[in-house]
């Protein structure tokens, strides 16, 4: 019986990026935590991303150091996933399998009840000498990676049945030299705007629009390919993918955001202005990616897990576009208000966050209130000294405020 498992490397490379990726997130709630941003960024998100992270972490751990994978004509399939119940499928049971991005999929017949049901589990692409797998499982069960990489071929050539054989390779050529464009494109745009944020804000308004309005002509492409480019394809497809582009400048806008974010008057409205961002970006998503990759979408099993998975992904992009458009893009005169510095105090860290405990403001209806302030204002007042917030309409119509010296 041949036995799969992962190698000692890949044990190392899944204890490593574990405890990387759990501590990257411990740290960034921390931080959040300790520089007092807005609670439900703290605790909303933050708090679950780490547990999340600290989770799959575990699992990854396990999967590294227990999976495994073993078969032989006589016995069919045993599969250990590491954590889970061990699965033993006679040959008999099997019905197919597929290679994805994460390893080869396998399908097999199950009685759950008395009635039977098809079910399916994945060999991780990381076990050792895959490849014996894919050719036992080549010689035994259907291999629905080779039918679907045909439909895929199929579907090209039958929709460009006009083309000869040479105009056909020349457009998919065309199409992923377009792709590769802009994902690059995408990811120097989003590198380039981060360096604007941190080093020079000379350019941060050209550089917010560009950014904010890179994901919509993104869409605005794959509409007008009609389906040469998709938005996420999968590794049976001919056709190239727009989602890296879309992730990074998302990504990059929630950056800015977070930077932001203690500026923000009235989060719960803000929150609304986001979602509602969010649900555009998702219908701009629906209308324009082609009807062959809703029908690829209607197929899936894990149907709505993708609806969920760009659901989130557009609202990251919602977030980040409304929290930094509100303030970025506002021209409103401010209304401005004299408050009382009450406490100062300084929080250090990686970076050192300065604070100001003022006076209620807006007709005294506000509770005193901490605002963070920057290094130079901070130095410039005392206890009982006056200083001026500023709150502004917002572009988006969510209040927002700065502090500056009444000198």
């Amino acid at each position: 019986m041949i036995k799969l498992t992962f190698s000692k490397k890949m044990k190392v490379v899944a204890v490593a990026s574990g405890i990387f990726l759990s501590a990257a997130f411990l740290f960034g709630f921390l931080f959040f935590l300790l520089t007092e941003v807005h609670p439900a960024v703290t605790w909303g998100l933050m708090l679950p991303l780490f547990i999340l992270s600290g989770t799959l972490s575990v699992f990854s751990v396990l999967e590294a150091f227990f999976a495994y994978c073993s078969f032989d004509d006589e016995n069919g399939i045993e599969f250990y996933s590491g954590f889970a119940k061990v699965k033993k499928i006679p040959v008999s049971s099997l019905q197919s399998f597929l290679i994805t991005q994460k390893g080869i999929s396998i399908s097999y017949k199950t009685l759950i009840g008395g009635i039977e049901k098809i079910k399916s589990f994945t060999v991780s692409i990381y076990f050792q000498n895959l490849q014996l797998l894919y050719e036992w499982l080549d010689s035994h069960v259907h291999n629905l990676y080779v039918e679907q990489v045909a439909q895929s071929i199929k579907e090209f050539t039958e929709s460009h049945d006009e083309l000869s054989d040479d105009e056909k390779n020349k457009l998919l050529q065309k199409t992923y030299m377009i792709a590769r464009i802009l994902k690059w494109g995408g990811v120097l745009i989003s590198i380039l705007f981060i360096a604007c944020i941190f080093l020079s804000r000379s350019f941060m308004h050209i550089g917010f629009i560009v950014c904010a309005a890179y994901p919509i002509l993104l869409f605005l492409i794959i509409r007008l390919s009609n389906g040469e480019i998709r938005f996420n394809a999968n590794n049976t497809d001919l056709y190239p993918s727009l989602l890296t582009p879309f992730c990074f400048c998302s990504v990059t806008l929630c950056i800015l955001a977070v930077i932001y974010i203690n500026q923000i008057y009235s989060f719960s409205k803000q929150v609304s202005v986001s979602v509602f961002v969010m649900l555009v970006m998702f219908f701009l998503y629906y209308i324009c990616i082609s009807e062959s990759e809703k029908k690829i979408e209607e197929k899936r099993s894990t149907r709505m897990l993708t609806v969920a998975s760009v659901l989130f992904l557009m609202f990251l992009y919602g977030f980040g576009f409304s929290v930094s458009a509100n303030i970025i893009l506002d021209k409103s005169k401010p209304t401005v208000f004299e408050v009382t510095v009450i406490n100062q105090r300084i929080l250090k860290g990686k970076r050192t966050n300065y604070y100001l405990e003022v006076s209620p403001w807006i007709d005294g209806k506000t509770k005193q209130k901490e605002i963070s302030v920057g290094s130079t204002l901070y130095s410039e007042v005392e206890l009982g000294n006056m200083v001026k917030i500023k709150l502004y309409k917002g572009f988006l119509g969510v209040p927002w405020f700065k502090a500056v010296n009444i000198k």
